[in-house]
């Protein structure tokens, strides 16, 4: 699909939706900044990749190999 097709694709999952926290993510996106993007993204992201990060530092990670073979089904190998 090319970008043109893409778009008027999102366009339309835009209008259709009725989902707040969408349009918040959407808008996040678009109004977000080179220096201070982090701070414009919404504060369920933000506890989200704060949760990540102290997973990490804990060491509660997965390696992307055991990753990629459990969804190995999925991606079509």
């Amino acid at each position: 699909m090319d970008i043109a097709s893409e778009k008027i694709e999102l366009v339309k999952k835009i209008l259709n939706t009725t989902d707040d926290e969408v349009i918040n993510h959407i808008k996040a996106a678009f109004d977000s900044s080179a220096d201070d993007w982090y701070e414009h993204l919404p504060e369920q992201i933000k506890l989200s990749v704060a949760k990540g990060l102290s997973q990490s530092a804990k060491g509660q990670t997965i390696p992307h190999s055991e990753v990629m073979k459990k969804h190995e089904k999925w991606l079509g190998k």
